[in-house]
């Protein structure tokens, strides 16, 4: 699975979890990769677009990708 792929599978994640559907907030997010709250959350609000997003950012939410979340669970197809 690319990078992309999974990237986009966190931020529906953290978007499902904003409307009360699982377990993958912003704050989750942001506190188990190391990075800034207002980071992830422009991405969840669709305030900053995704294929700007800096490759270390990207990296560290395919980390979480690869360490939470089941895979079957999400549609990657836009």
């Amino acid at each position: 699975m690319k990078l992309t792929e999974k990237v986009e599978a966190v931020i529906k994640a953290a978007q499902a979890a904003k409307d009360g559907e699982g377990e993958h907030t912003s704050y989750r997010i942001f506190k188990e990769c190391g990075l800034t709250q207002g980071a992830i959350k422009r991405y969840v609000d669709g305030v900053s677009d995704i294929s700007r997003m800096g490759l270390g950012v990207a990296e560290k939410l395919g980390e979480y990708y690869d360490n939470h979340l089941p895979k079957a669970d999400w549609n990657y197809q836009s």
